[in-house]
């Protein structure tokens, strides 16, 4: 541990520059807070900590030093907000290039990537191109070059040209000089940009034919018309006769206003959406699952519903992540077993998560007028409930609010922040942030929670190592290493926080500082999984919100951890909804990348 308060300020601004130094700076930060938390004396933190409860204080010098700390910390935190800033733009340059269905790759001096995007791989791989494999024949006529002779003349004449990449998988080519590169917007230092078409994207063309009311027969004319070969060719690849195929392009001229092939194509090529890449089947499918009403107030509330709509619902409030039913992920998959179980999942997304406009909120009860909202939008009197992790909060918060609307309570890995673990050292880092920095410096977990989210963006596998090293459980080891789970718990984190972090940081913070409901009045039925391994949320903290429960009984999962509830979703949330089913009956299996 760090002792010496310089060594702890270096930590804290190493931390700026390397953001997977964030566990352990908020290992470090708990532990100079164990005087106070020897006492339990509460922190007021305008600038810094100060404890006045029970008569409990920091050591003079302690609070001192603490002083300074902050204001490093204050420091270190804008420094590394520029560094993520420069980062978030280079990945939202990416994310821009990747949203285009044509390639894009920008060279430096020797004819090295610099950047490409996802496109340029599916329409023109760079490897095969760059070992001179493919070889540019020139639009204007001449002898094939290869890349590296192509891109020498660009740069010696400052002049674009134009190439194809033959018969087959063919694809129109165009090298631009620097200047060129530049003046269209690229950044200065890319000597040569290479912009690759295949002529022939799925969506542009369907929109081109519903635009001009085009056949079937006519719309697949269009898949050829940039690519090299005769209309002959093109008649055989189509399977029609030659006076077929021109049947067909002279009612396209005509439709389409156009006289030549180059002049359709260049209609074709101002589609609206030619230069946009077309949805994944499962990206379309999990645009559906996405929904949203506007509130009597104008804000905007975004929720999931999966399911057949006469189903029997379920509301779920999941982790921070998000991915215990991944229904963005994996609709279909989650489909089918909710089909068999005969449940429909809904997920409201609390203030600021997601695309749930923010609002402000002194408490957990105040989610509750929305999912009420939500409830009579969709015409359903009476719900279950499934909640995980700190989703067990609004869960338990919504079930005190909205009396005789919520039928039963699931709760898996119950967190209770009126619960003191004995030996706070042996829990993972969420314990550290919530239970101590979130109660006794709730200013400074405000600050490292953004952080701590964009140390998990950018490297989640270093975070799940992190977490693994530390687990108790066995289970949790094993599901925290599956490829898929850690991708996912990055995407939906990024989803979740697309449109900024105020309402996860709000959530955490009144989720920590106590619930300001008292739960012995909540008669619903409760049900709480637990694992005895549980090294976020301690059996000990479910135990003790169990007996404050009226109602509420307690299973202790053997050999289970954490984040059980990955696989065993299906029996938890078909239990929500009434149905009588054995634990571990029905399970998810995670897929495959």
């Amino acid at each position: 541990m760090v002792r010496d308060f310089d060594q702890l300020t270096h930590l804290v601004y190493e931390a700026a520059l390397d953001n997977s130094l964030w566990p352990e700076l908020i290992l470090e930060l708990a532990e100079i807070l164990q005087p106070a938390l020897d006492e339990d004396a509460l922190i007021a933190d305008a600038d810094g900590p100060k404890a006045h409860k029970s008569g409990a204080t920091l050591p003079t010098t302690d609070a001192s030093a603490l002083e300074h700390l902050s204001q490093h910390v204050r420091r270190a935190f804008q420094i590394s907000e520029r560094i993520v800033g420069l980062q978030e733009q280079q990945s939202n340059l990416s994310s821009v290039l990747n949203s285009f269905s044509f390639g894009i790759a920008l060279l430096d001096e020797e004819g090295g990537v610099l950047l490409s995007n996802h496109a340029m791989q599916d329409v023109l791989p760079l490897a095969p191109l760059m070992a001179q494999e493919h070889l540019l024949l020139p639009m204007e006529g001449g002898a094939p070059q290869g890349l590296a002779q192509a891109l020498r003349c660009v740069r010696k004449t400052g002049q674009a040209s134009a190439f194809h990449t033959g018969h087959g998988q063919a694809a129109n080519v165009v090298l631009l000089p620097r200047e060129d590169a530049a003046r269209i917007g690229f950044p200065p230092h890319a000597a040569n940009v290479i912009l690759a078409s295949d002529g022939c994207n799925a969506a542009g063309i369907a929109f081109f034919a519903q635009s001009y009311g085009l056949t079937r027969r006519e719309a697949e004319i269009l898949r050829h018309i940039g690519l090299p070969g005769d209309l002959r060719e093109i008649a055989a690849q189509m399977g029609v006769s030659y006076e077929t195929a021109r049947t067909y392009l002279k009612r396209i001229y005509e439709k389409t206003n156009t006289g030549s092939r180059s002049e359709l194509a260049a209609v074709l090529a101002g589609s609206p959406l030619k230069v946009v890449r077309e949805a994944t089947p499962q990206a379309r499918r999990a645009s559906q699952v996405r929904r949203s009403i506007i509130l009597a107030d104008g804000r905007k509330l975004e929720y999931f519903r999966l399911g057949a709509e006469d189903a029997k619902p379920v509301l779920v409030f999941d982790a921070l992540a998000g991915v215990t039913i991944d229904v963005l992920g994996f609709p279909d998959r989650c489909h089918a077993i909710l089909e068999r179980l005969n449940v429909q999942v809904i997920c409201p997304c609390r203030p600021g998560s997601f695309m749930s406009d923010p609002a402000p909120m002194e408490s957990l009860r105040d989610f509750a007028d929305d999912v009420a909202a939500l409830l009579d939008q969709l015409g359903l009197a009476r719900v279950g409930a499934m909640s995980v992790s700190y989703g067990n909060g609004s869960a338990l918060a919504i079930a005190h609010e909205l009396k005789g609307r919520v039928t039963k309570l699931v709760m898996s890995s119950a967190c209770y922040p009126n619960y003191r673990h004995e030996n706070w050292r042996e829990l993972d880092q969420f314990y550290h942030m919530s239970a101590i920095l979130g109660r006794y410096w709730p200013s400074m977990l405000r600050q490292i929670i953004p952080f701590l989210v964009r140390s998990i963006l950018q490297n989640a596998d270093r975070y799940f190592d992190r977490y693994c090293k530390r687990a108790k459980s066995v289970d949790d080891i094993r599901l925290l290493s599956h490829p898929v789970i850690r991708k996912r718990t990055a995407d939906m984190l990024a989803l979740r926080t697309a449109a900024g972090m105020r309402g996860m940081v709000e959530e955490n913070v009144l989720n920590v500082q106590g619930w300001d409901f008292d739960v012995a009045t909540i008669e619903v039925p409760v049900e709480i999984y637990q694992g005895p391994d549980d090294n976020v949320a301690p059996l000990k903290g479910a135990q003790a919100l169990c007996a404050e429960l009226p109602n509420a009984q307690l299973t202790v999962l053997a050999g289970r951890g954490h984040y059980h509830h990955i696989e065993n979703w299906p029996w938890l949330i078909a239990r929500a909804a009434g149905v009588e089913m054995d634990v571990g009956a029905t399970t998810y299996e995670i897929a495959d990348l």
